[in-house]
């Protein structure tokens, strides 16, 4: 039991440096840093290269990679997409870090393709020294962490309570406007934090590689503990994180000890799912709990950004004054070529864009939920694989018509959507994230482990629709059954429902004062997106042959959402690309590259959804529109002259 106390210390330890830089950036910049434990992978394959493949003193290599590169790095992200984000809405902010997420692990093998997972330099001891405290033992590695995250606690509360510079934090944080007007050059603090905040994660990358491996799951739990310890302190108490971090790293190392196990033997078998997903869940189950709390004492500190310094920002949404045709366009041209290209495509590419339609029909939730609603969801993914694993029993195990069991499936995805939006939803956007990434990861540990869903890895099969062996026939009705949905898609936001998603996307404080109901309209998009999801994943199953739960991990949720991003989260043309795209371009760089360049399409997608900080419509929206607008620009300016010449004298 001692030792499993003594590794949950070093590992809350190494959560908490974590957390205390993702305390730091939240708070002086309003920016929730979902790639941070990306950024803490990214430097610890950079001290990995230096290490062993350049050959590099790990001592040496440790204090420049924690000391020189990682606060250069978050110098970089600042100047270049962080500080462009400071000004945009809550939404923009949360997809372009999920972007950064996305883009940065796909980056590192591409910079560092001879990466081990076997080998765990360390810039600390090696070997150890052991040493016996109290009669508890413990090596020098392990105590040093637990002394480095302790100092770092300490420092970082007296840099931010004692200091000048905590000073100008707090004045930039409650107006920048004010703080500007005295003096405080409010860009300066702001690179600063990010700095701080970038070295304290590359601290904690290095430290993790060292003991868990250069792993990006690694990497990922300590992400997700982090984010569970920032919900424990409301985003901004660096006491409470750092006890939430050490809390956290206990009771994940104590739910491995053999008294734990033989506790929960009481409730049922050892080798159940349920119970072996509960350690890997702990940080989701924290975080859910917190967030119960939290909702039934409706305080969210950071909910409104009271800085005055940015006017407030303007939802930039398409031009309508375009003729009709104009707007048709582009869905009629990807409808066209889609109808006309099993014509040209062999059996391997009409199945990868069949499955890339299939995709799409799922991605069409993403604009209910965050184009129309405005709210960051990331478990579409996770609402489309449990739907698709229901349609897989009832049509193999219960002789269900295939495609009623895919709607099946979907309908009954449809309150577990509302329940897993219900414990933020009065929160705010960012906590409402936060619940669907605990979520997902909640059924991803334990529901998709079950012997029955699982099948070891292989999935359940999910038969074709009666009539439809062929490929060509399923692939016409796969084109239907997108056009159909989204029909469904353009019907609610024409209708009552969309309008008051639409406002509430704009100002919910405003939605509010008209007396709609906000959270009944956030409750409809996410069960009507729930649905979506779950009826394009049954399809995608459905098509493939089996439902594989390796295909709805929940770490690839983050990868759809940015496909989605990078084409026009509020486009059903988009929609349409993404999940086209999303199927062809790897399989284009598989047949041409090979190796690290494997990664580039994520690259592309994750740059595509960091774009967003420029362009919240996406890439389509570019192609389709700003040629059209500057065109009518132009004709006005050319109208102008000559309405003046056309004014009667005197008419000024």
């Amino acid at each position: 039991m001692t030792t499993y106390f003594v590794a949950g210390i070093v590992v809350g330890s190494v959560y908490a440096i974590a957390t205390l830089g993702l305390v730091l950036t939240y708070t002086t910049s309003r920016i929730f840093n979902f790639a941070h434990g990306a950024i803490a992978f990214f430097v610890a394959v950079t001290f990995y290269q230096a290490t062993v493949n350049w050959g590099w003193n790990a001592h040496l290599a440790g204090v420049l990679t924690i000391f020189m590169f990682s606060p250069l790095l978050g110098l970089f992200l600042w100047a270049v997409l962080f500080r462009r984000l400071t000004e945009s809405p809550s939404s923009v902010r949360l997809v372009s870090t999920i972007g950064l997420s996305v883009a940065l692990p796909a980056l590192a093998p591409i910079l560092y393709p001879h990466i081990d997972a076997v080998l765990q330099p360390s810039m600390l001891w090696s070997p150890a020294h052991e040493y016996t405290i109290f009669g508890v033992h413990v090596d020098s590695n392990q105590v040093a962490v637990v002394v480095a995250a302790a100092l770092i606690a300490v420092l970082l509360t007296v840099l931010m309570r004692a200091t000048p510079y905590g000073l100008s934090v707090r004045a930039a944080v409650d107006s920048q406007t004010m703080a500007g007007a005295s003096g405080v050059n409010t860009s300066f603090v702001t690179a600063v934090s990010w700095m701080i905040g970038t070295t304290l994660a590359g601290a904690a990358g290095v430290l993790l590689g060292a003991l868990r491996g250069f792993t990006i799951l690694q990497f990922t739990f300590l992400l997700l503990g982090s984010f569970a310890a920032m919900v424990v302190a409301r985003m901004h108490s660096l006491t409470l994180a750092f006890a939430g971090s050490m809390a956290i790293g206990l009771l994940q190392e104590l739910s491995a000890s053999q008294q734990f196990q033989h506790f929960l033997e009481h409730f049922a078998s050892a080798t159940n799912p349920i119970i072996l997903g509960i350690r890997p869940s702990i940080p989701f189950i924290v975080m859910l709990v917190f967030l119960l709390v939290y909702n039934g004492l409706q305080e969210e500190r950071f909910a409104i950004d009271t800085r005055s310094t940015a006017e407030p920002v303007r939802e930039v949404v398409v031009t309508r004054d375009q003729p009709w045709w104009r707007r048709l366009l582009p869905i009629a041209v990807c409808l066209v070529g889609v109808l006309v290209a099993p014509e040209f495509l062999n059996g391997l590419w009409l199945a990868i864009v069949a499955s890339g339609l299939a995709l799409a029909t799922a991605f069409l939730s993403y604009v209910v939920v965050t184009g129309d609603g405005g709210m960051i969801s990331l478990c579409q993914i996770t609402f489309a694989g449990i739907a698709a694993a229901l349609a897989a029993q009832f049509a193999t195990n219960h002789n269900v018509p295939v495609l009623l069991a895919i709607l099946l499936g979907a309908l009954i995805v449809v309150p577990i959507g509302m329940l897993a939006a219900l414990p933020s939803l009065r929160l705010g956007s960012l906590y409402l994230a936060l619940a669907t990434l605990a979520f997902s990861q909640l059924v991803q540990n334990t529901y998709f482990q079950t012997s029955r869903i699982s099948n070891f890895g292989q999935g359940v099969a999910v038969p074709r629709p009666g009539g439809l062996a062929g490929d060509r026939a399923f692939y016409y009705l796969l084109v239907v059954l997108f056009v159909l949905v989204a029909l469904l898609v353009r019907n609610l936001e024409r209708s009552t429902t969309g309008l008051n998603l639409a406002a509430m996307r704009s100002s919910e404080t405003a939605t509010a004062t008209l007396g709609i109901n906000i959270v009944w309209s956030k409750f409809v998009a996410f069960g009507l997106s729930a649905f979506i999801a779950g009826i394009g994943g049954g399809l995608y199953a459905s098509y493939a042959g089996a439902a594989n739960m390796n295909q709805f991990d929940a770490l690839l949720g983050a990868v759809w959402l940015a496909v989605v991003v990078t084409w026009g989260i509020r486009s059903i043309t988009g929609a349409l690309l993404a999940g086209l795209s999303f199927t062809i371009i790897p399989q284009l760089v598989t047949d041409h590259l090979s190796g690290r360049w494997l990664n580039l399409p994520t690259l592309f997608f994750g740059l595509g959804a960091i774009a967003l900080a420029r362009d919240p419509r996406g890439i389509l929206h570019g192609a389709t529109t700003r040629r059209y607008e500057r065109r009518m620009r132009r004709a006005r300016r050319t109208a102008e002259p000559a309405e003046r010449v056309g004014e009667p004298a005197g008419a000024a």
